[in-house]
């Protein structure tokens, strides 16, 4: 399992609000595949996957202010796909 962080996203910025979350439980992305969209006092960013593989659990959600180091994505291995796809998700 992969943890990823919100980076640094530019001098003096340290925290955003997310516009748009494109990935869910169970989606497989490719490394700097688009996984959501951040808005910054200075621009409106896509923040790119660090890593390939199956997203397990996607921690913010449209809306949500956001610090850097907050935990946005936890990613497995691919394989895990279709386990993590035919999990129940809790609504919300």
């Amino acid at each position: 399992m992969k943890q990823f962080k919100l980076p640094d996203l530019g001098e003096g910025v340290h925290e955003g609000q997310v516009i748009r979350v494109l990935v869910k439980p169970g989606d497989v992305v490719r490394e700097d595949q688009p996984l959501m969209e951040v808005e910054t006092d200075k621009a409106a960013v896509a923040i790119p996957s660090p890593y390939s593989g199956a997203v397990q659990q996607v921690h913010v959600s449209d809306g949500q202010m956001v610090h850097v180091g907050d935990e946005m994505v936890t990613f497995g291995d691919a394989r895990e796909a279709s386990v993590v796809s035919s999990s129940p998700v809790g609504g919300g």
